[in-house]
């Protein structure tokens, strides 16, 4: 199989009449890398895997697979390859005359496609069905199929477009591993456009924010989930409490943060508020509801307030419950669920430590 390629995009805009769908994109993938464009809907991502497609062409901007310009080439020419949300696969072929087909339109010889085949067919672990048709098969089935096309003729990059969100939940984690495991394997370079926060955190070695046509950050699945730059950022990937206040002091990299006339938090200060910082800035402090804790008087925790609770969901693994501060703001906690018998009262104290809080510059 081919080494995976590198691409560049330098300042990518594309509009749409007036519409800017993307937004002065610069981004670099590189080889070999798993990259998820991930976003809420008409924030850009299926706009910008178009034109990494070929099948749109940028308003302004360039866009280069291994060092070569490739801005205005057809998208046949590119050689790109497509695992589509439906899959795209021939009702009247079986599967192995699926999956030969990109290389019979590129006059394979008989017997490199019959190898190749049945080497993509064992990749993907389906070496007992080339003789099937599609709908005899199941839709994970279906769906390595779709990947084996999508990848026999070794082309330099493979684009996958909501490629699991046909699936039931259980199965769609399955394949989730799967393709990854499988992208490892053959070193393609790959980039996925989803819309599912747990798809792009399992299969991702970098995934990149947008929001209106524009990038919010790019980053490792745990760096975007421990130190959102924004607020967006913060409130779109999984669930987060915001608390809004005004900087008091910053030192040694920690932001002392003043809420309510009577309450204080510590967090990590992000690089933005270091370097700009002025007093009384107000910004958002931002924490992971499993990082919050039923605290006691102890000490145990950095940060400690007492809490009225509104609501107890059971989860499974855990309780997810809502309440209230004193100053009337609004906080979700998730709780093991074996902690569940700690909630006895209905005004209980909380508390957290400063490195489970992330203080965002506005």
């Amino acid at each position: 199989m081919a080494a995976g390629a590198s691409l560049q995009l330098s300042e990518v805009t594309k509009y749409y009449k007036k519409f800017r769908a993307v937004d002065n994109v610069s981004l670099s993938v590189q080889k070999g890398e798993f990259l998820t464009i991930l976003g809420p809907s008409g924030s850009g991502k299926t706009s910008l895997l178009k034109l990494i497609a070929g099948f749109e062409e940028p308003s302004e901007g360039s866009i280069y697979l291994n060092e070569q310009d490739i801005t205005r080439m057809k998208a046949f020419q590119r050689n790109i390859g497509m695992l589509f949300q439906n899959y795209a696969l021939f009702p009247h072929m079986t599967v192995f005359e699926n999956i030969a087909y990109p290389l019979k339109i590129r006059k394979w010889p008989k017997a490199d496609i019959t190898r190749e085949v049945n080497r993509v067919l064992d990749l993907v672990h389906l070496s007992a069905h080339g003789s099937r048709y599609p709908k005899q098969l199941s839709g994970g089935q279906q769906q390595r199929v779709a990947l084996a096309r999508a990848i026999v003729f070794n082309p330099p990059l493979l684009l996958l477009d909501e490629p699991l969100s046909a699936l039931d939940k259980k199965l769609r984690q399955q394949m989730q591993l799967e393709i990854k495991h499988i992208q490892e394997k053959v070193g393609i370079t790959t980039i996925s456009v989803t819309h599912d926060q747990e798809e792009a955190l399992t299969m991702s070695d970098r995934i990149c924010v947008m929001n209106n046509g524009r990038i919010e950050q790019i980053d490792t699945p745990e760096n975007l989930y421990t130190s959102p730059k924004n607020r967006f950022v913060a409130t779109f990937i999984g669930e987060m409490n915001l608390l809004d206040g005004k900087v008091t002091e910053i030192k040694n990299g920690m932001a002392n943060i003043m809420i309510d006339s009577n309450f204080y938090i510590t967090g990590q200060s992000n690089r933005s508020l270091l370097f700009n910082h002025t007093s009384d800035r107000t910004v958002c402090v931002a924490v992971r509801p499993e990082n919050i804790r039923i605290a006691s008087e102890n000490g145990e925790y950095q940060t400690t307030l007492p809490v009225t609770i509104d609501e107890k969901i059971y989860v499974g693994e855990a309780l997810k419950v809502r309440a209230t501060t004193h100053f009337g703001k609004e906080l979700l906690i998730k709780l093991p669920a074996v902690q569940s018998s700690r909630l006895h009262d209905r005004e209980v104290l909380v508390g957290w430590n400063s490195e489970d809080v992330v203080v965002i510059a506005e």
